[in-house]
């Protein structure tokens, strides 16, 4: 048998092997191995010839803000998987400060300290500066998400916090204060942003407002309209009771999904997903329409931080019609319930023991 010089394998080969790897920290340990192999994945990585999908990895915020990742590729790995931990070291002053974490929106932890200030990092480009936010003066911080990365949109993003339990406030990077939205008339648990509008959840309506542009943010002008409702849609749901709050995700191709669950016989949950018909130019919900079928997406879903789609046509282990849910509480419960026969599996916890905060991210590699 012909011994093979592993360390001196020519580009290709390696390429091809970097090819079929799914999971982030596969990249990382193809590049120890050797000098040869980690100038391969750096040259890949540079011409952009990584996979563009990856699959989504917990993390997970113990006391004291320690944070660390654990990969959740597939039902049969979560224990090996719940055993290994990979911490991120973050060092900048606003992160030991922060006492807690409003989940993961295009990459940025949003950060909050004791004065309610936020403070956007991005914990997998450490030359990426953060970006500090004004205190919102609430009761309680809850959601944070982003329109667009700030690092490929530094000054068109525009973040959206839900605060207070139900109300909702917005902020541009060249603003110093936050656009707060009239919440007399409703209570907000979920938001997204599409096609230039924003798309709150009121429990059983869909709200949509518009962003207008000032001449002028250096400062608050109080006589004018930051922001104009453009429609109200009632909702309606094909069963009687539903359990929590609505999820919004975008689909591979685009367009908003929203995952709710629902009590069913027996006092059994099952998700509901829907494709929302949303108008961009009136701001209304044309038309809401139960999916049987998620097609090629799988989706992970989480209360903290944005909901992730991911092909399941990229990833051998993932099981078609897959919903990836993990829940809050002492404990880190994953939920995978499959969309067309409506089973459940709940696989052991995958840590527990004095886990504050858990949601999903989707990892980015930097080499250099």
């Amino acid at each position: 048998m012909t011994n093979v010089d592993w360390a001196n394998l020519g580009g290709l080969p390696l390429s091809l092997v970097l090819e079929k790897l799914e999971v982030q920290t596969d990249y990382v340990r193809f590049g120890v191995v050797c000098k040869n192999w980690l100038s391969i994945a750096k040259l890949n990585h540079k011409n952009h010839q990584f996979r563009i999908n990856v699959l989504p990895m917990l993390m997970i915020l113990s006391k004291g803000m320690k944070i660390s990742l654990c990969n959740i590729p597939s039902f049969h790995q979560f224990s090996i998987f719940g055993q290994k931990e990979y911490p991120i070291p973050l060092s900048h002053p606003s992160i030991i400060k922060s006492k807690t974490c409003l989940g993961c929106s295009h990459g940025w932890l949003a950060l909050v300290d004791n004065n309610n200030a936020i403070t956007l990092v991005n914990p997998f480009k450490s030359s990426i500066a953060p970006i500090s936010l004004p205190p919102l003066e609430s009761r309680s911080l809850e959601k944070v998400t982003l329109s667009d990365d700030p690092i490929t949109s530094p000054s068109d993003y525009v973040v959206a916090v839900i605060y207070n339990f139900s109300s909702l406030a917005f902020k541009r990077p060249s603003q110093s204060f936050w656009i707060r939205v009239n919440t007399n008339e409703f209570s907000f648990t979920g938001v997204v942003f599409y096609k230039g509008l924003i798309f709150a959840d009121n429990t059983d309506t869909i709200v949509s407002f518009k962003l207008n542009n000032p001449s002028s943010d250096d400062s608050f002008d109080p006589n004018f309209a930051y922001y104009e409702k453009m429609a109200s849609t009632p909702i309606w749901f094909p069963e009687q009771y539903y359990y929590g709050r609505a999820y919004f995700v975008k689909s591979l191709t685009g367009d908003i999904w929203m995952m709710r669950r629902f009590l069913t016989g027996k006092n059994l949950i099952r998700p509901y997903v829907f494709k929302l018909e949303l108008d961009a130019q009136s701001g209304k919900l044309e038309q809401m329409n139960k999916l049987e079928s998620l097609e090629d997406n799988i989706l992970f879903v989480g209360s903290v931080g944005d909901s992730i789609s991911v092909p399941a046509s990229a990833f051998s282990k993932l099981e078609k019609d897959s919903i990836y849910v993990v829940n809050g509480g002492l404990e880190i419960d994953i939920y995978i319930y499959n969309m067309k026969d409506g089973s459940v599996q709940r696989p052991p916890s995958v840590l527990s023991n004095n886990w504050m905060q858990h949601f999903w991210v989707l990892p980015q590699l930097q080499w250099d």
